[in-house]
């Protein structure tokens, strides 16, 4: 097995044993903050806005996102593999061209995908903004259980995960009153009209 093809293997299994590891442990949002981690960042106390609207030129020209160097890797490993199959290339201009393409597109990753979601995840209300809010029942909300509830806020409709914060049933289609988001789950309460 080449190098190549070793750089190929990581950059596709990384991002999808975390997916699977994510999804079997329940935790997709701490998957996502561990895909977005910006070392360029780590310790700075600037707020989110001044970031989102302006990164710096080390996020731009060298991210250290996890899952754009697994695009880098993916694409370094395709591109060699496929070069040194066609054997017209000797191993140093090989290593420059699949270099090159990998952090060509690596870039295009960031700047066009990674970083516009950063910017609007920016924008994107946060739970405080949602306590007191009215919310429209889209799943029942079985008797001590849990159904879901849809807000509509400033950045757009959110789904949520919701119990009724006295135990009791309420059904799809009646309105309630957000009383607290915790863990993903909002607790609400019967809007009586």
């Amino acid at each position: 097995m080449s190098v190549f093809m070793v750089l190929l293997i990581i950059g596709v299994t990384f991002p999808v044993v975390s997916l699977l590891l994510s999804m079997l442990l329940g935790s997709i949002e701490g998957l996502m903050h561990m895909l977005n981690f910006d070392f360029g960042h780590a310790g700075s106390h600037h707020d989110a806005s001044h970031e989102s609207s302006h990164p710096g030129l080390a996020t731009v020209l060298l991210p250290f996102s996890p899952i754009v160097w697994c695009v880098q890797l993916a694409v370094t490993g395709c591109v060699g593999e496929m070069l040194r199959k066609a054997g017209s290339f000797n191993i140093v201009a090989i290593w420059v061209i699949a270099i090159i393409a990998g952090y060509t597109l690596m870039l295009a990753v960031n700047n066009f995908i990674m970083l516009p979601l950063k910017r609007a995840k920016n924008f994107a209300d946060s739970t405080q903004d949602m306590i007191g809010k009215q919310a429209d029942v889209i799943e029942t909300i079985l008797e001590n259980g849990v159904g879901a509830v849809r807000v509509t806020l400033k950045s757009g409709a959110s789904i949520h995960a919701a119990k009724s914060v006295d135990g009791a049933r309420i059904n799809q289609g009646e309105k309630v009153a957000i009383m607290e988001i915790a863990d993903g789950r909002a607790t609400v309460q019967k809007i009586n009209n």
